[in-house]
C-alpha cells in the first residue's frame, strides 16, 4: 500500500494543469505512473517537470528507468 495518496486523475477538484499533466499520454489518465500519481500531491513538484522521463519520445527505455528507480532504492535502502 502507498504511504502517500495517489491522486485520481479524473477527479473534478483537481488542478486543471495537474490533471492535463496526468491525463497527457495516458489517455484517461489510468495508465499514469504511480509516482506521478503520488507526486500531483504538490503540483508545483509535478507540473516542474519531474516527469520529464515520461514523455512518450523519451530516449530511456522501460528497463532503464527501472533499472534507474531499482539503484537509487537500494543506494538510499530503500525497502519495498
Amino acid at each position: 500500500m502507498a504511504r502517500l495518496p495517489l491522486v485520481d486523475p479524473d477527479d473534478p477538484d483537481l488542478e486543471p494543469a495537474v490533471r492535463e499533466r496526468l491525463h497527457h499520454s495516458y489517455g484517461t489518465g489510468r495508465g499514469a505512473p504511480n509516482v506521478l500519481r503520488a507526486m500531483a500531491n504538490h503540483p508545483l513538484a509535478l507540473l516542474s517537470g519531474a516527469g520529464v522521463s515520461y514523455r512518450p519520445d523519451s530516449r530511456i527505455t522501460p528497463f532503464q528507468r527501472e533499472l534507474a528507480y531499482l539503484t537509487a532504492s537500494v543506494v538510499n535502502r530503500c525497502h519495498y
